[in-house]
């Protein structure tokens, strides 16, 4: 395993932590910007296993304690619009629903439901056209969407940044590495007073996890580590499993790994070039020597040195 980026995060870690609760609370003031009706949405986007839903859903739950509609999954046009019909008045939270942008309908949809208001009472009037017959709702919420594709149209792209924020949160592998072992610190559950798993045991298996994904080359995910490593340990400790609990992690890991592989097969063109000139600023940042550098990229992507060198010129 290659111990430069562990130990940078280690001896970081408090430095690196604060950088990232900076970045959650600019999520957090644009989500109370909708909440309290200062803003008629945000479209909130970045790479899976960053923490984005529950950021969001900290700050509605949480600090302010504010009902709201949450929709994850599968969406119709017809279904959107019914949606905004039962809830007019709701905050509504859209998490991945990617059939959404997929549809021309839906978008138009949602963009009326976003669009700034231009009277007191803050009405946003929704058409949909159903069974030959438009029907209509006088929206007055706010929504916020949670998504892991960034808007590529520039029509649509421009159209979304003309009535509300528009934010990529992407935390390098350091930031989600820090806020990791922050965690940890608080055993499993975070908070709980006689926790299932103690700190030191929860910092043992955080460190695994890291450790894991490091040696085999897939970028942090939070997911990992809250849906799958905590479980299995948990199984074991409990005496349920024949293997080691670090077995099953590893082994969950990996699984990770194809699934990432899968969705990049998925990416375009564009969201390739954009996700590896990223790894290739964080490489950078985490490993100075250039030689080093090339051998981790070719360890995390799988690609030649000669593409290293492309991503970087490209990068400027």
């Amino acid at each position: 395993m290659d111990a430069g980026p562990l130990k940078h995060i280690i001896n970081n870690r408090a430095e690196l932590f604060a950088e990232l609760r900076t970045r959650q609370d600019i999520i957090g003031d644009y989500v109370r910007g909708v909440a309290l009706r200062y803003s008629t949405g945000l479209y909130l986007f970045g790479r899976p296993g960053t923490a984005k839903t529950h950021t969001v859903r900290a700050v509605l739950d949480g600090e302010l304690n504010e009902p709201y509609v949450y929709r994850h999954g599968h969406l119709t046009p017809g279904g959107l619009f019914d949606l905004l019909a039962e809830h007019p008045e709701a905050l509504i939270v859209l998490d991945d629903l990617v059939d959404v942008f997929r549809s021309d309908i839906a978008l138009q949809i949602l963009l009326s439901a976003l669009e700034a208001p231009t009277n007191p009472d803050r009405t946003r009037v929704v058409q949909y056209q159903r069974k030959g017959s438009k029907e209509s709702v006088a929206f007055r919420g706010g929504i916020v969407c949670i998504t892991n594709r960034e808007l590529h149209s520039h029509d649509l792209l421009g159209a979304f940044k003309s009535r509300v924020h528009i934010l990529k949160y992407d935390p390098s592998d350091a930031h989600i590495g820090a806020h990791l072992l922050a965690s940890a610190e608080l055993g499993w559950p975070p908070g709980a007073s006689e926790p299932a798993v103690p700190a030191s045991e929860t910092k043992e298996v955080a460190m695994h996890v890291l450790s894991e994904m490091i040696r085999l080359g897939t970028r942090f995910d939070l997911r990992v580590f809250y849906s799958k490593a905590i479980p299995d340990y948990l199984q074991w400790s409990d005496g349920e499993t024949r293997c080691h609990w670090k077995d099953l992690v590893t082994a969950s890991i990996q699984e990770h790994l194809i699934e990432l592989q899968h969705h990049g097969e998925q990416l375009s063109r564009d969201e390739k070039k954009k996700n590896e000139a990223s790894l290739i600023l964080e490489i950078i940042k985490q490993h100075p020597d250039r030689r080093e550098q090339v051998e981790v990229w070719k360890k995390r992507t799988g690609k030649s040195s000669r593409a290293f060198y492309r991503r970087l010129q490209e990068t400027g």
